[in-house]
């Protein structure tokens, strides 16, 4: 099937509770306590909104840091690391950064003109974020540099926060502005308290044709002018009897 954004959301959680609410068609900000089914909920919507995508970009699920699996065990990079160099430099499978700026070469002048306004866009938002770090990224041919104070950084070497703050953009960056899904599993882990104010504007300047499902159990995610968009879980799920 194509694309369709949800109107509503309807299921179940462990064969123990009803799910039912109408969901909002740019923002979604899921929230509730531990064991509340926040995370399940994710994935549910992650397994149906699958289904029925013809193109499988067209959906981003970017779990919270704690379950990036690892992409190759016998690397001594952690499973965050690993990912965040596979959206950067993959060549092979796409998409990554690197994937999407080679694409240019081949691409008419309007749009290698239009994807480098994209990658200007990108880094801005980014350097934007990295200012108070002293760090900044730069994008140029096959090049993704990291800088700070003049000197060029390995992806290692930033911080578990710069790294997922990175990875969450990148991933919403390569959707290319089609209209997408994007679940993230709470994003404020490892955030900087303004990068949690800035998160949701900042996604939305990146792809505004996205839906968005999040969960969190962060104010300051939507705490930017967001708070008619949450969804708490009390509210959407009833006990099956």
């Amino acid at each position: 099937m194509s694309y369709s954004k949800f109107t509503s959301i309807r299921g179940s959680l462990w064969n123990k509770y009803y799910v039912d609410f109408n969901a909002n068609e740019d923002v979604n900000i899921i929230v509730g306590i531990n064991g509340s089914g926040k995370t399940t909920l994710l994935n549910e919507i992650y397994k149906v909104a699958l289904d029925n995508l013809d193109d499988k970009n067209q959906i981003v699920f970017v779990p919270s840091i704690d379950n990036i699996a690892m992409r190759d065990k016998r690397k001594v990079s952690n499973a965050l690391t690993q990912d965040l160099e596979f959206y950067m430099f993959d060549m092979k499978t796409g998409p990554s950064m690197m994937y999407h700026r080679m694409a240019m070469i081949d691409a008419p002048a309007e749009k290698q003109a239009e994807m480098k306004a994209r990658i200007e866009e990108f880094c801005s938002i980014i350097n934007g974020l990295f200012k108070d770090t002293g760090k900044h990224i730069e994008i140029e041919g096959n090049k993704f540099n990291i800088f700070c104070n003049g000197q060029t950084l390995p992806v290692d070497a930033l911080s578990s926060g710069e790294k997922q703050i990175l990875l969450i953009m990148l991933r919403v960056f390569l959707l290319d502005g089609k209209e997408s899904f994007v679940l993230l599993d709470e994003p404020e882990n490892s955030l900087d308290i303004s990068w949690q104010y800035n998160l949701i504007d900042s996604l939305v300047k990146l792809n505004p044709n996205a839906q968005f499902f999040i969960t969190t159990h962060s104010p300051s995610i939507y705490g930017a002018g967001w708070g008619d968009k949450i969804i708490y879980m009390e509210d959407i799920t009833t006990p099956i009897k």
